[in-house]
């Protein structure tokens, strides 16, 4: 263990050698991630103010990288292991965790991370508290956030995409299809990406001076059984929807599920846009038109930000990086007469 004065001194190093705490936590407990000059900066106010750094061993590094997941049983999940497998160097290994009970958090999760000594942590989709953020940077543990939700840290790589423009794009689409009562099925409201989602919708009905019905837009998690719900829901209305677009892949697979279970085909008497562009988008039928989230690039870019990190490389990183979103036309959406 380490002998220090305390936080408060160690923060006032951070601010004297112009890094943040993390980094400064880092060379305390020699831990990788900082460039050679920042480190002989840093060691040498730390032996000024009387810190005894602990050495380096197998015991106190290993390459472990920690992946934290909503739920392990999604295509949405596997497109996220898919690329960070593909973004880590080796020797480097994911452990996978999951959020999977109701009495799950994220303190317990936090105890295990530290016992393991892990290396480096990437969280995807993932609502991140402060605790979360200020222990694993004590502790010298890089941490990078993928699609993150809600107020993102300002010391935290994070790897996104622009949800809005993207929701934007396909619902000028489907009003350039002549669609006007279009249903939102949107995501979870306390998550930042899914509120994006719903303004890129409202954005895109307000500048085509279409009103939009309060009855046709719903919201749920980004699952096959709150799409299937919200679409048996919407088609059961006195004047339901020509068009659903549903925040997710996952979602609008529920909507194709009703939309067979009433005895309606898609796009001929319904017309269907998700979300994400995962795998099995291509593989219902007819395909469904989506918007590419990008899901496994974020995911490997993710991966390759943390390894630049452990590599001491992160100073020439941005601090955010977003990838672009595109609208992938298939066969699910019916050009109204």
């Amino acid at each position: 263990m380490t002998s220090q004065p305390g936080n408060a001194k160690l923060a006032q190093i951070a601010r004297e050698a112009g890094v943040s705490l993390s980094t400064a936590s880092k060379v305390l407990n020699n831990r990788p991630g900082v460039s050679d000059a920042t480190r002989k900066r840093i060691e040498a106010l730390l032996e000024k103010n009387g810190y005894r750094r602990r050495r380096r061993t197998e015991q106190t590094t290993t390459t472990m990288v920690e992946l934290l997941l909503d739920d392990l049983d999604t295509p949405w999940s596997e497109e996220i292991l898919s690329g960070v497998l593909a973004g880590l160097n080796k020797p480097y290994v994911p452990i996978v965790s999951a959020r999977t009970s109701e009495d799950w958090n994220i303190s317990d999760w936090l105890e295990e991370v530290l016992a393991r000594k892990s290396a480096g942590v990437i969280i995807p989709l993932f609502e991140f508290p402060k605790e979360a953020e200020e222990r694993l940077a004590r502790s010298g543990i890089p941490t990078v956030l993928v699609d993150p939700t809600g107020e993102v840290p300002k010391n935290v790589p994070t790897v996104g995409s622009n949800d809005y423009i993207g929701v934007r794009e396909a619902t000028e689409y489907l009003i350039a299809q002549g669609h006007t009562r279009i249903a939102f099925i949107g995501g979870p409201t306390y998550l930042q990406t899914a509120a994006s989602r719903l303004d890129g919708f409202r954005g895109a009905m307000r500048q085509a001076g279409i009103a939009v019905d309060p009855v046709l837009v719903t919201s749920g998690e980004f699952r096959y059984e709150d799409g299937s719900e919200h679409a048996r829901e919407l088609l059961a209305l006195p004047n339901p929807p020509t068009a659903i677009f549903a925040a997710s892949d996952m979602q609008a697979a529920g909507v194709y599920a009703v939309a067979w279970e009433r005895g309606l085909k898609i796009p001929d008497d319904l017309s269907v846009v998700g979300f994400d562009d995962l795998p099995t988008s291509r593989m219902l039928l007819p395909p469904l038109t989506t918007v590419h989230h990008a899901v496994r690039e974020m995911a490997q870019f993710g991966a390759t930000t943390l390894m630049q990190l452990l590599e001491g490389k992160g100073g020439s990183m941005p601090a955010h990086i977003e990838l672009t979103t595109n609208l992938i036309v298939r066969q699910s959406v019916r050009k109204l007469p």
